[in-house]
């Protein structure tokens, strides 16, 4: 007759908790600066954000979803650069010029921060499963001295069954979760 050894129920638990932790890990990735605290009640803009992803607009998602996650934590003034459109070839040729308008716009108006960022991936993998995959950059600039205050980075893949829209959320998300932001008393 063969007895069954009797095994502790939380010992499974913490191994089921380990594995998740484990599996977690594996598919995402971040790191940035040191966290910042910002004024919530200060003006905000959101300056370009670059697309060097494959996907069509995905840096116009990017910036809703910055400027969703901004408002939901208490971030009331904000505004989203939208260029007057006068195309010509050093325009074209040179990524710089619509970031450095884009500075001299939220200077002029009295922004007192700028987020801005690159969008590196954007897309559902090829192969059988189709998972999702996001990386975003983002950093805050003090619109003034032009100085970043905070930069950061994150990649994620999602499983088979998860929407691009819902990981590019949660990117944005654990992003903006390293800055801290405070109501101003003056």
């Amino acid at each position: 007759m063969w007895i069954q050894p009797a095994v502790n129920p939380s010992l499974y638990k913490k191994i089921a908790v380990c594995v998740l932790l484990l599996l977690a890990s594996a598919c995402s990735t971040i790191s940035s600066t040191p966290r910042i605290t910002a004024d919530a009640t200060g003006r905000w803009a959101i300056l370009p954000i670059q697309n060097l992803s494959q996907s069509a607009q995905a840096d116009l998602q990017a910036q809703t979803l910055v400027e969703t996650h901004l408002r939901s934590r208490g971030v009331s003034s904000i505004d989203i650069y939208t260029p007057v459109r006068q195309v010509s070839l050093r325009d074209l040729l040179d990524p710089n010029v619509d970031m450095k308008h884009a500075l001299e716009w939220a200077q002029r108006t009295g922004f007192k921060y700028g987020i801005t960022g690159s969008v590196n991936e954007w897309q559902y993998k090829a192969g059988a499963d189709r998972e999702p995959t996001v990386g975003v950059s983002l950093k805050i600039i003090d619109v003034y001295t032009r100085d970043v205050l905070w930069q950061g980075n994150v990649s994620r893949t999602g499983w088979g069954y998860s929407s691009l829209p819902a990981v590019a959320d949660d990117v944005i998300e654990e992003l903006l979760k390293e800055v801290q932001l405070r109501a101003s008393n003056s």
